[in-house]
């Protein structure tokens, strides 16, 4: 070998790429853009949720002449007020509206007004006794409470808010007859 020759002459001294520290940034800056690309394409391939359906009101049928002639609607009133003659009253007004009321009695102590309906197929129209009261609530019974398919429960609440007039002697009810409240 001669003594002139340079020796290790294929190594560079200076280096003509990027330093360190900017490939490490640029590395960290293509991860940061494809996390937030993943991320927007999970959000925008997830299923989303089906808007909200509208609620329809529940029907009510609050017309005595609307009701389907097919459905037995007949009505028992009876009172859990304390008020004296406050079903016969009340019996009365709804008949006079063409309701079917077949009879009112004297019911145990109850605390609120209940149109009770032994039936799906009723449940409009004790919501539209419900309306027609202006109190209470229409709940379904698991089975008949008194000789008809819908009885009314008419509680203290129910005082100076029912419609009521002066009854017929047909709607007094047989002051022996108490019926337990359901």
């Amino acid at each position: 070998m001669r003594p002139t020759q340079r020796v290790g002459a294929h190594r560079s001294t200076s280096s003509g790429g990027w330093p360190r520290w900017a490939i490490l940034l640029a590395g960290l800056a293509v991860a940061i853009v494809l996390a937030a690309a993943g991320l927007f394409a999970l959000d925008t391939l997830r299923p989303q949720a089906p808007p909200p359906a509208e609620t329809q009101a529940p029907e009510v049928v609050d017309d005595p002449a609307a009701i389907d002639p097919s459905l037995d609607a007949s009505i028992t009133v009876l009172n859990s007020s304390g008020e004296r003659r406050f079903a016969a009253a009340v019996g009365q007004a709804l008949a006079d509206e063409g309701w079917d009321v077949i009879a009112t009695s004297v019911s145990t102590p109850a605390d609120t007004t209940v149109v009770w309906f032994d039936s799906e197929d009723l449940a409009p129209v004790a919501r539209g006794l419900v309306a027609r009261l202006g109190v209470g609530e229409a709940q379904l019974s698991e089975g008949r409470l008194s000789g008809t398919p819908i009885t009314i429960v008419l509680g203290p609440d129910a005082v100076g808010t029912a419609p009521s007039v002066e009854p017929h002697e047909s709607m007094l009810p047989d002051p022996s007859q108490t019926v337990p409240a359901p």
